[in-house]
């Protein structure tokens, strides 16, 4: 049954979780990391963004959504920097941008008997870089309307060693559209979410292939104060195909026994944004994960400043 116990791997992105070596792993995903007014930039110009986050999980799921009864632990530190660059130029009616991520992650385990679980210590992750186009100030049916579509590539240009059970590197190439909106349906209530579909290739060196996956972040928000937003905040993550090994999408079913590959979990809770008079834009928030498959369940912790460096 450890067999499938997997880690989680964090970033704009989350922890990619360690599978048994026979499985591959999920590539970096945006696991409540972008929540609260997520499609409404105040407008053009240069942003800088940085993103703390802390997992923490003990409790370890099969396919089926059983805990398995000895699970490890899993510790991680996310630091995600980012930089957006929303111009002027203007396609299909909005304002094309180009944005880059660059993460540092540290990732402590231990297996069910208490031992540790080798981790890469160099704690540099894939680069995310992509173009979008983000449409200001629409309306539907006459409510308040941001949105964006961006098309990301994940750039395995992170550490990895095959000497290591966990690295921050996938070791292969993933490409994420995704569609991002904020819908303001009352004077100070709005909603904010970004749903994402990753297609990953092979990894390098060889003909393993993790299958594509769906997810997305989700927050209803509320205007407290001027300035100050309340916000119910989560995400989903749902693996929609079966990890593959040579084009076979039942090879670990048959070679391992194992039910099911793919993953999913589900997690929601509070968080708090404040922008500063300077114009500095913080949120903090907590989530916690249920309904896991394949994967450990646990929490995060994460904390977000954004900028606008210039116009």
């Amino acid at each position: 049954m450890i067999k499938r116990m997997i880690i989680g791997c964090v970033f704009a992105v989350a922890l990619c979780p360690y599978a048994h070596a026979q499985d591959p792993k999920l590539p970096p995903a945006n696991l409540g990391l972008s929540n609260m007014q997520d499609g409404r930039p105040p407008g053009t110009g240069l942003y800088f963004q940085q993103f703390i986050q802390l997992y923490s999980a003990n409790q370890s799921y099969d396919g089926s959504g059983n805990k398995l009864s000895a699970s490890g632990t899993v510790n991680s530190m996310l630091s995600l920097t980012q930089l957006i660059y929303i111009s002027k130029t203007k396609l299909a009616g909005g304002n094309l941008g180009w944005t880059v991520l660059v993460p540092l992650v540290k990732i402590t385990a231990y297996d069910p008997a208490g031992v540790p679980v080798a981790a890469n210590p160099n704690p540099m992750g894939d680069i995310i870089t992509g173009p979008f186009i983000q449409w200001f100030n629409r309306k539907l049916v006459g409510m308040p309307l941001d949105h964006r579509f961006e098309l990301d590539v994940v750039v395995p240009a992170g550490a990895w060693q095959s000497a290591y059970t966990i690295n921050p590197s996938a070791h292969f190439y993933s490409v994420t559209p995704h569609y991002t909106f904020t819908l303001s349906p009352a004077k100070r209530f709005s909603l904010s979410t970004r749903q994402n579909l990753t297609y990953n290739f092979d990894k390098i060196g060889t003909d393993e292939k993790a299958g594509s996956f769906y997810n997305a972040n989700y927050s209803l928000e509320y205007e407290v104060l001027p300035r100050f937003r309340a916000e119910l905040a989560g995400y989903y993550l749902k693996q929609l195909a079966q990890d593959s090994k040579g084009g076979n999408s039942y090879f670990y079913q048959d070679t391992f026994g194992l039910t099911d590959t793919r993953e999913r979990v589900l997690a929601i809770g509070p968080g708090l944004g404040y922008v500063t008079p300077t114009g500095l834009f913080i949120e903090v928030k907590n989530m916690w994960e249920t309904a896991a498959q394949n994967r450990t369940q646990g929490y995060r912790a994460t904390l977000v400043l954004a900028y606008k460096l210039a116009k």
